[in-house]
């Protein structure tokens, strides 16, 4: 499997940057994993995105589904109906537009819930956030890949992230920054998560361009020392 970032910040982009979206690719299976601001782009320089799999949402933010909003005009000039998954959410303006478009099939995934898409198993776990979030194991390859979405601490953490081959994970906050009502974990908490967890590849992502990019990865290094910020075009081999 390799796993391609198309943007990796929250919950605005930096200068030329992008919010959360990633493209995993598994055989001839191509799951796209949030699809945030500026993310579009950058997916169909990879691929046509009408030719995806699926896209899957891991909950309703915009700075993780803004950009398919234009991508309802490819679909609609392609003639293609795209497979949607996400969690419900009543509130979510995005997902009751997606809900009435013609070129998208919205199904609706939940904690507990395990998917076939393509050569991929998919299992969602709740997320820690203040709307309904996901986060999502995938195995395909005999390799797992696990992405926490957008999560605070929460029950089964570290069971969803055991022995993952890659785990991407939303390490916004600094230690001075992070505190148990925020919205995501802190670096270093990613990086005991992964030891915890025994993961073997840790990416930190959702990084917010006011918070220092230095300051994340030294504090999460001295939990799990070969962690990697994610950085748009970067591609992981799992």
């Amino acid at each position: 499997m390799e796993l391609h970032v198309l943007g990796m910040n929250g919950p605005f982009p930096e200068p030329g940057g992008a919010t959360s979206g990633y493209l995993l690719v598994s055989g001839e299976t191509r799951i796209c994993l949030d699809l945030g601001c500026g993310t579009l782009q950058r997916l169909t320089a990879l691929m046509a995105p009408e030719r995806l799999t699926a896209l899957v949402f891991s909950h309703w933010h915009y700075d993780h589904t803004s950009d398919v909003l234009p991508l309802l005009y490819r679909l609609q000039a392609t003639g293609t109906v795209l497979p949607v998954w996400g969690p419900a959410d009543e509130k979510s303006p995005i997902r009751a537009i997606l809900e009435q478009d013609p070129g998208v099939e919205v199904h609706t995934i939940a904690p507990g819930d395990t998917v076939e898409i393509g050569d991929i198993s998919l299992t969602a776990f709740s997320a820690a956030h203040p709307v309904p979030a996901l986060m999502y194991r995938m195995a395909g390859e005999e390799k797992v890949f696990c992405y926490t979405g957008d999560t605070n601490r929460t029950s089964g953490l570290e069971a969803f992230a055991r022995d993952a081959d890659l785990l991407l994970a939303d390490g916004l906050f600094t230690d001075d920054t992070w505190g148990a009502g925020k919205p995501h974990l802190s670096a270093r908490m990613c990086g005991e998560l992964a030891t915890k967890a025994n993961a073997k590849q840790l990416v930190i992502t959702h990084l917010n361009p006011m918070i220092d990019k230095q300051t994340l990865l030294n504090e999460a290094r001295e939990a799990y020392r070969t962690v990697r910020l994610a950085a748009c075009g970067d591609t992981y081999v799992i």
